[in-house]
């Protein structure tokens, strides 16, 4: 870590009484106070009347033990009067990553939502604002600091938003004026032999504190010789957004989705009660969190999950491209081969994750749980022999792993740390009783053709998410009925003018998903991977659960305490002109 970078962080906490004593705006200059009288129905942000004064923010701080961190964005060290450039270059070099931004309080991958308010890339000379990061930020790690967020932000009427690490394409976790549940440091891992709880299950499970990168979860488990049901993304929280938006990953079509593999939530609800949810008790919190998303209906604490005995694992990658199948159009023709093929494949209780670009398919993953390398031929026999009918002859490269740790460090590890997060993105729920016939399995190739004639790559995982489940859940309803989960990314370049950038997210929005939707009807989209300007977001991403999740949400947070980018009842609020958080 950069020197000045870790000073900065490690500072902040010692100076918030003192930067708390200024006034707070988003270019830390004294606002003009504004009348509120047409603004009764929103949020307070800095400069509006009622705003909380130095005072109140010295006893919240006092409150939280004095865990409360006034932002300052870690760009700052690009802008005068702090220009630091050796600082500044090596953030550059860092930005367009993760790495850059989780272990910092409120910073977030999604450049839309950064808005250029202050990233290393504008000029020294602009000035450096908070713009849409959060105001403060509390580094709970105690029930009682986000209880006394919430009623902070209950009384002062003001934004509360809940982030871990920032991998966030949405902009869930931030907001102009925000006060921020920084759960990063709650990371404690507890495995538990014979769970005895409120779930209809006895077996091996673990206690994730809501903090816990996938990472820490792949090296605790492989060290306890199981399995946790994670995503492949090392820096991704487990127990937040990742599980309670659903959670897709090498082990779908075996054990499920992470959501259907939680016992119970710890929570903490929006009239600050701390609570357990279970299938047994304070059952509808139990079931929307399980799969109907993050920040809107309770601030999670810990959650705990079902783990599998860890044991051999088989790998498989290909790849074939335009050249080998003899052209253009017979290459589109066999990416709809190729894709109709699959649900044998992932019957078996396989994923299959692979890229599209305008030239190639390249699987560069199948995961075969408890099987080796001859296993993993067989399964792919049905599309070996599928694509052998129209003349392509795949090179199957298969491999052996003694258990799920050394298959991830060869399949994924690379790939998933070297791909940017800055990112413009779409996603889709394929049906398989679509992909599976002949005449729409072309469309739907043809679809993805679109997307890679506009600049988007498409990255595919072929799934079989329809498993027995343990207990209901909200999962959206187009999960269980999907064989492809397929997200369209196009790379922020931060060196191209910023109307440059937004016009691929105009034409994502307005050209390229309603093309995509128009050859899969009946689809969806993954909450955690799609567009934030999802069209019908409420039947796109929460399906014929929505009416029951939005009465629940109504019932648990009646005052509005929880809000996040098209989370359930988020459709009651937008922003104004100025960021501000109102009733609609």
């Amino acid at each position: 870590m950069d020197d000045r970078l870790l000073r900065i962080r490690m500072l902040q906490p010692l100076f918030v009484l003192l930067l708390a004593l200024l006034a707070s705006s988003s270019s830390h200059a004294a606002p003009q106070v504004r009348d509120t009288a047409s603004i009764k129905a929103c949020k307070r942000i800095p400069g509006d009347a009622g705003w909380p004064g130095a005072g109140e923010w010295t006893r919240l701080n006092r409150t939280v033990e004095g865990r409360l961190i006034r932002t300052e964005p870690i760009a700052t060290l690009c802008h005068n009067p702090h220009f630091d450039l050796p600082a500044c270059q090596k953030l550059r070099e860092t930005w367009m990553f993760a790495d850059a931004h989780i272990h910092s309080p409120a910073e977030f991958v999604a450049p839309y939502f950064q808005n250029r308010s202050c990233d290393p890339y504008t000029s020294r000379a602009d000035p450096c604002s908070i713009g849409n990061y959060a105001q403060y930020s509390i580094n709970v790690s105690e029930v009682e600091h986000i209880q006394a967020g919430i009623r902070f932000a209950r009384q002062n009427n003001i934004r509360l938003t809940i982030k871990n690490t920032g991998h966030d394409l949405l902009g869930k976790s931030t907001g102009r004026g925000a006060l921020s549940l920084w759960t990063h440091h709650m990371n404690t891992i507890d495995f538990i032999d014979h769970y005895r709880g409120g779930a209809n299950y006895t077996g091996p499970a673990v206690r994730l504190g809501a903090g816990v990168l996938t990472e820490e979860a792949f090296t605790a488990a492989n060290a306890r010789g199981v399995r946790i049901v994670t995503g492949t993304c090392p820096t991704v929280g487990v127990a937040g957004g990742y599980t309670a938006g659903g959670g897709h990953g090498v082990f779908t079509s075996l054990y499920g989705l992470a959501a259907d593999n939680v016992l119970e939530w710890e929570v903490v609800t929006a009239d600050g009660r701390h609570v357990v949810a279970t299938p047994t008790s304070h059952t509808d919190l139990y079931w929307a969190l399980s799969g109907g998303g993050s920040g809107t209906f309770a601030v999670i604490v810990s959650m705990v999950t079902r783990v599998y005995r860890d044991g051999p694992m088989g790998g498989a990658s290909l790849a074939f491209d335009v050249e080998s199948a003899g052209g253009v159009e017979e290459f589109w023709h066999a990416v709809s081969v190729f894709q109709s093929a699959l649900g044998p494949v992932v019957d078996a209780g396989t994923v299959v994750s692979y890229a599209l670009t305008p030239t190639a398919l390249n699987l560069y993953g199948i995961s075969v749980a408890d099987g080796n390398a001859s296993v993993a031929g067989t399964i792919l026999r049905p599309v070996a022999s599928a694509m052998a009918r129209i003349g392509i002859s795949l090179q199957i490269t298969k491999t052996s792993h003694p258990g799920f740790l050394d298959f991830f460090d060869h399949y994924f590890s690379e790939a998933v740390t070297k791909t940017p997060h800055a990112q413009i993105t779409g996603g889709r729920l394929v049906p398989r009783s679509l992909a599976e016939d002949r005449r729409q399995a072309e469309a739907i190739s043809q679809a993805f053709r679109a997307a890679a004639a506009s600049g988007f790559t498409t990255i595919c995982n072929a799934v079989n998410a329809n498993r027995p489940l343990l207990h209901p859940n909200a999962v959206s309803p187009a999960w269980r009925s999907a064989l492809l989960h397929c997200i369209f990314v196009k790379t922020w370049d931060f060196h191209r003018p910023w109307a440059e950038m937004v016009s691929y997210q105009k034409r994502l929005t307005e050209d390229l998903m309603p093309q995509i939707e128009a050859a899969t009807p009946g689809g969806g989209a993954y909450i955690n991977e799609a567009n934030f300007q999802q069209a019908g977001w409420q039947e796109a991403f929460y399906g014929a659960n929505y009416p029951r999740l939005k009465n629940i949400k109504s019932r648990v947070d009646p005052q509005g305490v929880f809000y996040a980018q098209t989370a359930v009842g988020s459709d009651e609020w937008a922003e104004d002109g100025d960021g501000r958080l109102c009733r609609t």
